[in-house]
């Protein structure tokens, strides 16, 4: 837990000074940080569920939702982030976040500001891919560099292993998601 203090310290130096609209987010924007947590960007606007703030840290995306009795956190890990989409229009602009169990869609005024929560976003799932392809990389190098024969058993004891491949390193499951593509499909002319 953070104080309301550091909390709005790290809003003011990031550039968001929240006095009159969601401050009772930013109240609870402390309880839910963890103490070695940075906020990188946060910005106010709407989703769903109604006004909420969109707060980017160094760990995790969050949004948070506080009305009397009623209050709504969720938690996206850049490790479970798919795909972000951003889309600008004249009077404010829309994210849309995909992990494999849900689909968030947030609607901000300050379209500055949620651009920059965007750029941080795919910055940092970018980050985390390419540190499991050097992984990926590396253990591939190991086994290459390993005598052939001693190579195989190695291979036919990896395959043995129930939930173990030798090519594979140990990954979060959610980076393992195919790639998402839409398709369009148009009225045959036949």
């Amino acid at each position: 837990m953070v104080s309301l203090q550091q909390v709005e310290e790290q809003l003011k130096h990031v550039g968001c000074n929240f006095k009159l609209w969601g401050r009772t987010e930013v109240r609870e924007l402390s309880n839910v940080l963890m103490p070695e947590e940075i906020i990188a960007q946060a910005t106010n606007g709407s989703y769903e569920g109604g006004f909420a703030l969109l707060c980017v840290t160094n760990y995790r995306v969050l949004l948070i939702d506080r009305k009397p009795m009623l209050l709504t956190i969720e938690d996206l890990r850049y490790d479970m982030i798919a795909e972000v989409d951003y889309h600008n229009r004249l009077f404010g602009a829309t994210v849309r976040i995909f992990t494999p169990n849900r689909n968030l869609v947030f609607n901000s005024w300050s379209s500055v500001r949620l651009r920059k929560c965007v750029n941080y976003t795919q910055q940092r799932v970018m980050e985390i891919r390419q540190h499991g392809m050097v992984a990926l990389q590396q253990m591939q190098t190991q086994i290459n560099g390993i005598p052939s024969l001693q190579s195989n058993t190695n291979l036919q004891l990896a395959q043995n292993q129930p939930g173990r491949s030798p090519y594979n390193p140990t990954m979060n499951p959610y980076t393992k998601t195919p790639i998402l593509t839409r398709r369009r499909r148009f009225p045959s002319l036949y």
